[in-house]
């Protein structure tokens, strides 16, 4: 049979299934989750490699809206002042402490440090001593800001003893783009498509969620500190060793037990988004890098009790950077045909008017919905539709160097620059120098992850 006939096909069925895919997350209808003001105890873990630009205004964030929550930071041999700045805060707040890592395990990736951070918060008198099945661990990046709702909202869903973790709808926040000329306008459409994309993905989770199991998606992930004990304690990781650590978080619960939940939480976990291309590219290299790496988990998959909606939704991300190929070969390929000949398979008028209004139809959607959550004028709608070419010009330049990477076996994690915002009020005076050579872990952070007990 014609090759070129099968790739069309491929991709004719690739594209019914992100049209089935988007339609029935659009349908879904937004989540009520149990809200409740007493019950787990939550402890915010910050994994912290120089982050001396935001990791002030977010121990202020945390102490100002859980003010009743811990907040450990885990500095990953940071080479600016991260360390010191969570130290003086520690120093006059005793629900604050800090983890230093040390080379040779520092600043590997980081899943390694959360699953070195638990290993070691596992040990402490004031957790050790505690009903492990009411301590929620929450993890969050080191910008990452929470509002009053987040905590009740993980206070109602572990609510149930069969929800191991929970996943706020990660958004980025509105910046202000100082730089000018083509640059800038290209930094303002990629900080607008990425809230855009994190609102569509919002509501695929609604979808998700339906089968009893959302995704993790890193920053706002809260997992059940009983569930990670039983993990370490079967000399297991937690969070697997993929650049996708937060989906392979996922994996591990739904694989551990059929009666697993994971919770979606409509609170809004607000962070940075990447102004340069550059950078962006780079991030979403690693992420699809690290959904290339989770092939393994499919087979896992199916053979569990998981349900249906659940192994086929999953299995679809597992597979989206596998099956991008073929699309794109499907696409690439047309006016290679028209210049060497070649025939694949042939659609009637209709139906290439169809591929082209269904996915405009689609983003209008979406557009015309986010409008309206944010209050944005009408100029918005053909705003998201001009930028969507630049966002996705981008996501395509990813994906050589994700397969490139995958092939290689090159690991390369990659961490965004922060940029500052807003200078927080009260913030100690830091007196320290650049590249200063961190202590060890046995030093100061027995001392600080004891206050308080």
């Amino acid at each position: 049979m014609n090759p070129l006939y099968l790739i069309d096909i491929a991709g004719l069925l690739l594209f019914l299934m992100y049209a089935v895919h988007q339609t029935a997350s659009a349908l879904r209808p937004r989540p009520r989750p149990p809200v409740a003001e007493q019950g787990v105890a939550l402890t915010f873990l910050i994994p912290a490699m120089n982050e001396e630009a935001v990791i002030a205004a977010t121990l202020q964030n945390l102490r100002s809206t859980v003010p009743e929550a811990r907040v450990v930071v885990i500095d990953d041999a940071s080479a600016d002042a991260t360390a010191a700045i969570v130290e003086q805060y520690s120093r006059t707040d005793p629900m604050i402490a800090l983890l230093r890592r040390v080379a040779p395990e520092a600043q590997e990736n980081k899943g390694r440090a959360l699953n070195w951070a638990v290993a070691r918060l596992l040990q402490v008198p004031w957790l050790a001593d505690q009903d492990l099945s009411q301590q929620v661990f929450v993890v969050l990046d080191a910008d990452g800001r929470v509002s009053s709702d987040f905590a009740p909202q993980v206070r109602g869903a572990f609510q149930n003893a069969d929800v191991m973790a929970a996943q706020g709808w990660m958004r980025f926040r509105p910046v202000e783009v100082t730089e000018g000329g083509v640059r800038g306008l290209i930094s303002k459409m990629l900080i607008f498509q990425q809230d855009l994309e994190t609102f569509i993905v919002g509501h695929i989770q609604r979808l998700r969620a339906s089968g009893g199991v959302a995704s993790l998606t890193g920053n706002g992930q809260c997992m059940r500190v009983s569930y990670l004990s039983h993990q370490v304690g079967q000399g297991n990781s937690p969070w697997p060793d993929v650049l996708l650590e937060d989906f392979g978080s996922v994996m591990e619960i739904v694989l551990d037990s059929p009666r697993h939940r994971v919770a979606l939480l409509p609170a809004h976990i607000m962070q940075q988004g990447i102004l340069d291309p550059q950078a962006f590219i780079k991030q979403r290299a690693r992420w699809t890098q690290g959904a290339l790496q989770c092939l393994p988990y499919l087979t896992r998959l199916w053979k569990s009790g998981a349900s249906l909606i659940t192994r086929l939704d999953f299995t679809y991300f597992i597979l989206s950077p596998w099956l991008n190929i073929v699309l794109i070969v499907s696409i690439a390929s047309q006016s290679f045909r028209r210049v060497f000949g070649g025939q694949g398979l042939v659609l009637p008028g209709w139906m290439g008017v169809i591929l082209t209004v269904v996915p405009l139809i689609i983003q209008l959607n979406w557009a015309l919905r986010f409008r309206n959550e944010k209050g944005l004028s009408w100029w918005s709608l053909p705003y998201a539709l001009i930028s969507l070419p630049v966002y996705g010009a981008a996501l395509l330049c990813s994906l050589p160097l994700a397969y490139s990477n995958y092939v290689r076996r090159q690991n390369t994690w990659f961490k965004g620059t922060r940029y500052v915002e807003q200078e927080p009020a009260h913030l100690p005076h830091v007196s320290v120098k650049p590249h200063q050579p961190a202590p060890h872990p046995s030093e100061q952070p027995q001392r600080s992850l004891s206050s308080g007990d």
